[in-house]
């Protein structure tokens, strides 16, 4: 079968909107109708709208650890209290940007965002995104009758790539890793590390519709997946490798090898 990806059109909301009745109205009025199966792919921050997870920036008070960050990265004092307030680990970062790790998620700033939304407001990440997807699933599942996957989707930046692609802030509904291992490859290779991170891929595939301006598309439906529909609760363990066996945030914070490999590389 062939995999499909359907843009649903959404006029602007305001904040505080019925983000079911919305997606419903605006899937019927893109002349879709859901079917068993297809995943949902939602921008996070159509959901934070919904949920009226907006800041104005005027009216944060900036403390002692807010200031601090601010300081060391040339950052909005008020931002940088945003990030210090959300984000579950702080760990780097350069002018203008903090490195956070928030719901398993590796964001500058913490996620916290100042497009899409008014003029001096910051939009943060939905407040329990894996509550929010699931939400969603059961609610559509209750008025349509229909069983469907749910992914909220945010943007990210790739380590020395340019430009961003899709990334799976929370899940419902769907088994997000496919696990390769044991497998044999085409030279009959046997894989012994390789998982699928299924999520991430629907998202950055959506993220070719979804754009990252003016497009007024935070939903896609992706049909004929082949995605396993599941009931059980997917939480962010599922899709999160934990900070000391991510080979890309333990390798660099290796100093040891990095000045190793230095002198190597200097000698003649």
């Amino acid at each position: 079968m062939k995999i499909e990806l359907i843009e649903i059109k959404v006029r602007r909301q305001q904040p505080s909107f019925d983000i079911h009745t919305t997606i419903l109205d605006a899937v019927k009025k893109n002349g879709q109708e859901l079917e068993n199966g297809d995943i949902l792919i939602i921008s996070s921050k159509f959901v934070s709208m919904s949920e009226n997870r907006i800041v104005d920036l005027a009216k944060v008070r900036v403390k002692k650890d807010g200031r601090e960050l601010a300081n060391s990265l040339g950052m909005d004092p008020s931002l940088a209290q945003l990030v210090v307030d959300e984000a579950d680990t702080i760990f780097s970062g350069v002018q203008g940007f903090a490195l956070a790790i928030k719901n398993g998620v590796v964001a500058p700033n913490a996620g916290i965002d100042r497009s899409n939304v008014f003029h001096g407001h910051a939009i943060l990440y939905p407040k329990n995104p894996y509550l929010s997807a699931e939400r969603i699933r059961k609610k559509i599942l209750e008025k349509m009758g229909k069983k469907v996957g749910i992914v909220l989707s945010d943007s990210r930046l790739m380590p020395t790539r340019i430009g961003t692609t899709g990334v799976a802030l929370a899940i419902a509904g769907f088994e997000p890793v496919k696990d390769e291992r044991g497998r044999k490859d085409l030279f009959g290779n046997v894989l012994r590390v390789t998982q699928r991170a299924l999520a991430d891929d629907l998202c950055s595939a959506a993220q070719l519709l979804m754009g990252e301006a003016d497009e007024g598309v935070p939903v896609v439906i992706a049909r004929n997946t082949g995605l396993k529909i599941t009931n059980r609760a997917i939480d962010p363990k599922s899709v999160a490798v934990p900070f000391n066996e991510c080979i890309y945030m333990t390798g660099l914070s290796n100093q040891n090898l990095i000045e190793k490999m230095k002198k190597i590389r200097s000698q003649p």
